[in-house]
């Protein structure tokens, strides 16, 4: 058994418009339920597939050290001058007892510093160990089924 104090943490982020689904997103927080982390996906067809399990006390003190070193209290909303119309949307919303912050950011990938943000919640929520759902587009299936005619 291990001592935690929640501290009302949670870090959501999501993403729309990127070529693995409609929205994609994770979110850890332990306020209702105790230190856990969801994840789901939105795919172009509007199903969602969904997961989540239960962290640690030290499993979830971890990733939001990680977080926490970024300082996202102080994070706007980003404008790298490369965002194009079409690129995936991201947005977070982060908060603890003390702080909360909403910021989004408009391209292909999440750049430095907000990459630190996705990367350990990825990490944390990919531990399940189960792939969630069908990683190629349905889109794109039509060319293994030609490739396996020939």
């Amino acid at each position: 058994m291990q001592d935690f104090n929640c501290k009302d943490r949670a870090v959501n982020y999501t993403i729309t418009g990127h070529m693995s689904g409609s929205e994609l997103g994770v979110q850890m927080d332990c306020a209702f339920e105790g230190p856990r982390i969801k994840r789901w996906r939105v795919d172009k067809q509007g199903t969602r597939t969904e997961d989540a399990r239960s962290m640690t006390p030290g499993e979830f003190d971890d990733v939001w050290s990680q977080i926490g070193g970024i300082g996202w209290e102080n994070l706007k909303n980003c404008t790298n001058g490369t965002e194009g119309k079409n690129d995936p949307l991201y947005k977070w919303v982060i908060k603890d007892d003390q702080n909360s912050n909403a910021f989004e950011c408009q391209s292909v990938t999440a750049p430095f510093p907000y990459n630190s943000l996705v990367d350990p919640l990825d990490v944390a929520a990919q531990r399940s160990g189960k792939q969630l759902g069908d990683d190629e587009p349905a889109d794109l299936k039509k060319y293994d089924k030609k490739d396996k005619q020939k």
